[in-house]
């Protein structure tokens, strides 16, 4: 009979309750701590692409997912100022076959409502509106804001790009979180709205996603669900800007974000104005760090607390996931708690490399995206025109050489990118 431990996450986003999930699977008790009073998220549309659907299926999420994503088609890239088609990125059925699941867009308040009612569901405890001051890392422990000690036998940092844990892991020495010169206004336009303008009715389609690259900015907007049975355009417009790191959720300036597309085509510009508030999101990430592990191997972090990176292959909640599936799976091989420094070591060994080279990725997708009108933009552009209508496989860069900003679905990188996580803990265990 496996050991069923106490174990303490601090933080309750994506990669928090996920991991709550996953061990408690597993059949430990797990507590999930959170500052806020109430858990919510911010107005906003996320990817969940097939090496997080493939995750997220095998538990138990499928129904309640598919109920309520969207499933794309394709993918669109369009020049800035005149709309013209420059590639094709093919996505359902392509991935579906490709990596047997599928590629969903759905709304972050959804997401997280489906992974805390399945927290839920496992027995996972929730402490809300509290907020962890310090560990101890030696006797594995955290002490609240209101005096209180909570005791575990595992503590998992799962508190996001500015983490407290992370501090505590790394001795006090604070992180220069990278920040990009890059912020994105974020947006969001309900469907009926769009529709009802003749010059935006026909525009954007339900089933499939849009980008426009430009000289150091690039929109990307895709359909999701309301909540109720209503659609809504997601919009993320990438600009060189400026602004607070780690904040998601600060009002953006309406009037300053159209002003900075004004010479963008003219549809774009009419859809744009349609938009009543946007947020403004400082674009940041984690660098390298030398460990994720504590000196005493019982507290470890996860997700944005670990590797927080650019959004520019829509893998920060994927990888996310993935953390929460190859921890549990690590954790479930001990025998005792002496063993859990050796397996967050292990765990740490499969996990920072990949996370780590997907950020890289992240920040070569941003130069891609935004590449100056010139040589190199008109090489990438005919790389990507050539593949139009190529379905899948052609519509991808094989050499992953990243003329491609999609960074394709067939080559060298996407194969890696949406493989299987736990084959990965397994093969690190000998038991691939």
């Amino acid at each position: 009979m496996p050991p069923s431990f106490e174990i303490i996450v601090c933080g309750a986003g994506l990669s928090g309750l996920f991991a709550g999930i996953a061990l408690a699977k597993k059949g430990h008790r797990v507590t999930i701590v959170e500052s806020t009073p109430q858990l919510s998220e911010i107005g906003a549309g996320i990817q969940i692409p097939p090496n997080s659907s493939r995750i997220l299926i095998e538990h138990g999420l499928r129904s309640k997912l598919e109920e309520k994503s969207v499933v794309p088609k394709r993918m669109n890239v369009r020049r800035y100022a005149t709309g013209e088609l420059i590639g094709v990125t093919e996505i359902h059925p392509f991935m579906q076959e490709a990596y047997g699941f599928p590629m969903w867009y759905i709304h972050r308040a959804d997401f997280q409502q489906i992974l805390h009612e399945a927290a839920l569901e496992v027995g996972v405890n929730f402490l809300l509106g509290s907020l962890v001051e310090r560990l101890d890392d030696k006797h594995p422990s955290i002490f609240l804001r209101d005096g209180k000690e909570l005791q575990a036998d595992l503590i998992i940092g799962a508190d996001g790009i500015r983490s407290k844990i992370r501090s505590c892991i790394l001795h006090g020495h604070s992180v220069e979180i990278a920040k990009s010169p890059h912020c994105a206004y974020r947006a969001m336009i309900p469907e009926k709205v769009l529709l009802s303008d003749p010059e935006t009715s026909s525009i954007l389609k339900m089933d499939e996603s849009e980008i426009w690259t430009g000289p150091e900015s690039h929109i990307m907007a895709y359909a999701v669900k309301d909540g109720s049975d209503g659609i809504l355009y997601n919009f993320a417009l990438c600009h060189r800007g400026d602004g607070e790191t780690g904040k998601w959720n600060e009002p953006g300036d309406l009037e300053e974000m159209k002003a900075k597309y004004s010479k963008w085509e003219p549809g774009l510009q009419k859809i744009l104005g349609h938009i009543t508030e946007c947020k403004k999101w400082k674009l940041a990430s984690v660098p390298p760090l030398p460990t994720w592990v504590s000196d005493s191997g019982r507290v470890v972090i996860i997700g944005d607390a670990a590797h927080g990176m650019l959004p520019y292959m829509a893998q920060g909640a994927a990888m996310a996931v993935e953390d929460g599936a190859a921890l549990a799976e690590s954790v479930s091989r001990a025998e005792s708690v002496s063993d859990l420094p050796k397996l967050l070591k292990a765990f740490e060994a499969v996990r920072k490399p990949r996370c780590e080279d997907i950020s890289a990725n992240c920040l070569t997708n941003a130069e891609v995206f935004h590449l100056p009108d010139g040589p190199a933009q008109e090489k990438r552009d005919l790389a990507m025109k050539k593949a139009i209508g190529g379905g899948g496989k052609k519509s991808n860069n094989e050499e992953g050489d990243g003329h491609n900003p999609n960074c394709g679905w067939e080559g060298r990188i996407p194969a890696w990118v949406f493989g299987t996580v736990l084959q990965d803990v397994n093969g690190k265990f000998g038991l691939a």
